[in-house]
């Protein structure tokens, strides 16, 4: 018996071949009809008979693209059409826009099988691709995801191209960024004045090679913005790199053409292989082994971000040399976006690059690379962006359109509707006028693209974010706004990650999050649900003598948790001039707000033990500490451990700050080393979390607690926590597809807000 059936399918569908993919099983299984795209997905009519309609359904999902995600498939039965053949239809706008933007990939294998055939017409065309790889998010200007709202719509297919775009069992069928050498994009090697040096693959590969052997910096344009390569090897010039970016500290990323490559200066596990290999290519931090790199990429560190190539033309430059390692950075200014515009990449970079390879395909959307490390056998994400973003969050049914505006640092942000939240990719620290600018840019593209119209604003309590005051602008506009508070957003981010919605126990430690008794809060031990909070537990507080001046300034942290811990008379630190007036300045109350966070704590710890002074970069004090205490934990077997006082206040338990302070001290006047005095700091407070944890699910009788926090990035600190709380059989949920840092801020943001306006 014949029948006719219409088939709805949502989820990342578009651009990832999926047309082609329902044709070739609308032909094996003998149905008539068609397939189109539409702002709401993927829309197929089905007609034949009820064994092989039943048949042709079942298979969808199990054998869909390897860039598909499959949301939702509903049928609905229809009169019989009478369809004579099935075939792919032209796109059409539907009054609903709900379909999903593919994330970029990696270059498939079958591409590069193609690219490195001297045979195939694509040899070492640089843009290869087909419906399996390549660029996706970063060339979208608008949906239906088709070429003419792509950045390829200036690009018209020769015939040869051409015929493979229209020929449905073709690898490249509908593949819109589909082109060769004679009708799509070309790559040129530039001098930083913008003259062309070279502008044939080949040459751009081999000369670019050629630059860095010979110590140059060269700015390269990759899928979503520019990255800036040396030679790994060669120190002077990744000193000259260092000081061209004001970057004394922060890590270079680095790429080489193998993973046996990797191993020659990296240790790989499985685990840290396989995301490494993986179509997402993100970078990877490795630890290090041997001397065969600059010491400049990481210095003073024991681990560094690896990555493999993803792009042809990445490929290409290890081709040419496959022992070559790579510094390769994000092409920024300071903790700036990545620049993906040609114009912007000329005047900005022109002072850090003497070179640069362009294309003239435009960037829609910039993407810097993701960045993950394996702990406990599993991946953690530090940055979520290239690869990753901006592919949905599914979450429970909402009635209103929100914007979650995210945190200052590590910025994302987050729009929700219906039973979908989609994160940004990652955008950065918002102190710069240039990034408050592209911050806007990017919230206007995804209301344009996801037709999105937020009825509220959701952001953080802090009243001084650029966030909370870009939220202000939209409340005043007429949306709904709405507060949430720092930490509570940090905890139900895990709770949505993992779809949890009862009441849970949360540990949230960082840096600094504004609380509503206008203290900066950082060491949070909450009792929390999708709609509000209490706080239980957190160290206990301390002045920051000048205030922001401190976070950069450590040496000021530690002279304060001294004074307050000793008094005058303390140890270790320096009591000069300076020293005084940071003490008067404590006393008098001028501009020394307390906190009691933990990443301030960590900062203080350093500058006690003599690790750090002033630091560059955000974190580079907790680092520097975490790496000691690397060092430490192989010599302190049965060493004596620091005991955190406990205080009951008000119902609250404080951990003394103070005795932390005192007996972290009184290891080294005891002889014990720095290395050793890190680690026996790290044990400390990963027993007193623990501990507290305990007294908690004992009032409570929760004994499912969540982790978030960007002082959870630190390995040490996480490992000695989660086995803890493991060995006490607590029930974990760590993050999974989101970061542990402020990067998650916006998911949990949106899940408070869906839940208040229920």
């Amino acid at each position: 018996m014949a029948s006719h059936v219409e088939i709805r399918i949502k989820g990342i569908v578009q651009g990832v071949g999926f047309r082609p993919f329902i044709y070739r099983r609308a032909l094996h299984h003998n149905i008539l009809g068609n397939v189109r795209n539409d702002t709401e997905g993927v829309l197929i009519h089905a007609e034949g008979h009820d064994s092989d309609i039943a048949a042709f359904l079942n298979g969808i999902t199990a054998g869909a693209p390897p860039l598909c995600v499959i949301d939702s498939v509903a049928t609905t039965v229809l009169p019989v059409n009478g369809y004579t053949s099935f075939s792919i239809v032209p796109s059409t706008e539907t009054a609903l826009r709900s379909t999903f933007i593919a994330p970029d990939s990696a270059v498939c294998s079958d591409c590069l099988r193609e690219f490195f055939d001297p045979g195939d017409r694509r040899y070492h065309y640089p843009f290869i691709t087909c419906t399996n790889c390549g660029p996706r998010f970063s060339i979208v200007f608008d949906i239906p995801y088709d070429r003419r709202n792509t950045s390829m719509k200036d690009f018209t297919m020769c015939p040869d191209c051409s015929r493979e775009y229209h020929a449905p069992l073709d690898r490249r069928f509908h593949t819109q960024p589909d082109a060769c050498a004679v009708c799509g994009p070309h790559i040129s090697l530039r001098a930083n004045n913008g003259a062309v040096m070279a502008d044939t693959p080949d040459d751009v590969a081999r000369q670019t090679m050629q630059l860095l052997n010979d110590g140059r910096v060269v700015a390269i344009k990759s899928v979503g913005g520019y990255l800036i390569a040396c030679d790994a090897k060669n120190d002077g010039t990744v000193e000259i790199l260092r000081t061209r970016k004001n970057r004394p500290f922060k890590p270079f990323a680095l790429m080489a053409g193998s993973i046996a490559e990797i191993k020659k200066f990296c240790v790989v596990t499985p685990e840290e292989e396989a995301l490494l290999t993986s179509k997402e290519r993100p970078i990877v931090i490795l630890d290090k082994v041997g001397r065969r790199l600059s010491e400049h990429i990481a210095p003073s560190l024991g681990n560094i971000g690896v990555m493999l190539p993803y792009t042809p033309f990445q490929h290409h430059l290890f081709e040419i040399q496959p022992d070559m390692a790579l510094v390769m950075t994000s092409g920024n200014v300071s903790d700036e976006p990545i620049i993906h515009r040609d114009s912007d990449a000329f005047a900005r970079l022109g002072a850090i690059a003497d070179y640069f390879v362009c294309y003239d395909r435009e960037i829609v959307e910039y993407t810097d690379d993701s960045v993950l490390f394996i702990e406990t056998g599993r991946p953690c994400f530090i940055r979520r962006s290239r690869g990753y973003a901006p592919a949905p969050f599914y979450s429970s049914d909402t009635g209103a359109s929100i914007l979650a505006t995210g945190g200052d640092l590590k910025n994302c942000f987050g729009i929700a509707r219906k039973n979908t939240i989609i994160l940004s990719q990652f955008i950065g620290d918002l102190a710069s006028p240039f990034t408050a600018e592209l911050y806007a840019k990017t919230v206007d593209h995804f209301r344009k693209i996801y037709d999105f119209h937020p009825e509220a604003v959701v952001s953080d309590m802090h009243p001084g974010y650029f966030t909370s005051l870009y939220a202000d602008d939209l409340e005043e506009a007429g949306l709904q706004r709405i507060r949430v508070q720092h930490h509570h957003a940090h905890i139900v981010s895990v709770m949505e990650d993992h779809g949890i919605d009862e009441q849970i126990l949360g540990i949230a430690f960082d840096g600094t999050g504004y609380g509503p008794d206008h203290i900066l809060w950082g060491s949070e031990f909450l009792l929390a649900d999708r709609k509000d909070f209490s706080r239980l537990g957190h160290f206990s507080s301390f002045p920051l003598p000048g205030g922001e001046s401190a976070i950069k300034d450590v040496w000021k942290i530690g002279i304060a948790l001294l004074y307050q811990a000793f008094g005058g008379n303390y140890p270790l630190m320096r009591r000069d001039r300076p020293a005084e007036i940071v003490m008067e300045i404590i006393d008098k109350k001028i501009n020394s707000p307390h906190t009691c966070s933990i990443g301030r704590l960590f900062d203080g710890i350093s500058a006690m033990l003599g690790i750090s002074h002033s630091i560059s970069t955000e974190a580079e004090a907790a680092q520097l500490l975490e790496e000691a205490a690397r060092k430490g934990a192989r010599n302190c077997s049965g060493a004596a451990r620091i005991q955190i006082g406990f205080s009951h206040i008000d119902g609250i338990e404080v951990l003394s700050a103070d005795d932390t302070v005192r007996q972290v001290a009184e290891l080294r006047m005891k002889g014990f080393s720095v290395e050793d005095a890190a680690f026996l700091f790290h044990q400390a407070v990963a027993d007193a979390t623990v501990t507290t944890a305990q007294r908690l699910r004992e009032r409570t009788g929760i004994a499912r607690i969540a982790l978030s926090g960007g002082a959870f990035q630190n390995r040490i600190l996480l490992r000695l926590i989660t086995e803890g709380l493991r060995e006490k059989r607590f029930d974990i949920m760590t993050p999974v597809k989101i970061p542990f840092n402020d990067g998650c801020i916006a998911l949990g943001q949106a899940a408070v807000a869906k839940e208040r306006m229920k």
